[in-house]
């Protein structure tokens, strides 16, 4: 029975497609994952992979339907081009149906950048997933805590080295290392650097978590948006007047009573961003 041949052009389209269908499931995951604060800090998964393995799928198999696309062209360029040609002649007698594609083209080109509805409305939605992670979970308590070293960590929350270890090592989560990294400790342990916080809070006592420091508590997204600049700033101890040049050394506008989500939006930034501009300049 003769061998038969590897047919290269099959094979071709064949990774052309798969990789096709694997750009669109992770442009879709990729469309509804929750901020990176929010997946590192809880080690969000999804059919267990991480945002950043998705990002990843995303960008490789985006690079692999490229080279197998130019391969597409090369074993097809024949039949490809006179496709053009013909395409072409026809083109020159459809100038009205030209004129149109090109100018819908760029009406929706202006329009996706200048977030016109429904172009905007579809970025939206995609904002709606993503807050929907964020309501349902904790913010770390300080931006990308999971990076911190674990002393720092600790120093931080001011939860005493040793109570903490007694705490982590009573849930089976061992530190071999006080100076290592929270997601390094974590990932070692196989939990979240979520976890490890939530557990040595759940260790203290009313007194010792009402001597914690604030931002070592647990808050949810919904904390600060929902709040007037004015209010905020009376909760870092700082004046409104104060709060409003800091934000203007930053190039940011702010009013006293605009909402910390409204400034936030305005100025292509989160809500916790411009918090932590003002506690920053208060140390």
């Amino acid at each position: 029975m003769e061998k038969r041949k590897f047919r290269f052009r099959s094979f071709t389209a064949l990774m052309m497609l798969w990789s096709f269908i694997l750009e669109t499931i992770s442009g879709v995951v990729l469309y509804i994952v929750p901020p990176g604060r929010i997946a590192h800090w809880t080690n969000w998964k999804l059919w267990g992979y991480t945002k950043e393995e998705w990002a990843a799928i995303h960008t490789i198999f985006g690079y692999v339907f490229l080279l197998f696309a130019v391969l597409h062209v090369y074993y097809n360029w024949k039949p490809i081009l006179n496709y053009i040609r013909s395409k072409v002649k026809n083109g020159l007698r459809m100038r009205t149906e030209l004129a149109v594609s090109l100018l819908i083209t760029l009406v929706v080109f202006v329009a996706t950048i200048i977030s016109l509805p429904p172009f905007s409305t579809v970025m939206d939605i995609g904002e709606k997933f993503k807050n929907s992670w964020e309501e349902s979970q904790y913010e770390p308590f300080i931006p990308h805590a999971e990076l911190m070293r674990f002393d720092e960590f600790l120093e931080t929350i001011g939860i005493p080295e040793k109570k903490a270890l007694q705490t982590l090592k009573a849930a089976g989560i061992t530190v071999r290392d006080r100076k290592g990294i929270i997601k390094e400790i974590a990932e070692e342990n196989s939990v979240a650097p979520s976890e490890i916080h939530d557990l040595l809070i759940r260790s203290l006592s009313i007194r010792e978590k009402n001597k914690l420091a604030p931002t070592a508590k647990p808050r949810t997204r919904g904390d600060f948006g929902a709040k007037s600049l004015e209010q905020v700033a009376g909760e870092l101890d700082m004046s409104v007047e104060d709060a409003i040049a800091i934000l203007g050394s930053k190039g940011i506008t702010a009013a006293k009573d605009d909402l910390i989500r409204t400034i936030a939006t305005n100025n292509g930034k989160r809500p916790f961003e411009i918090v932590n501009l003002m506690r920053e300049a208060k140390k």
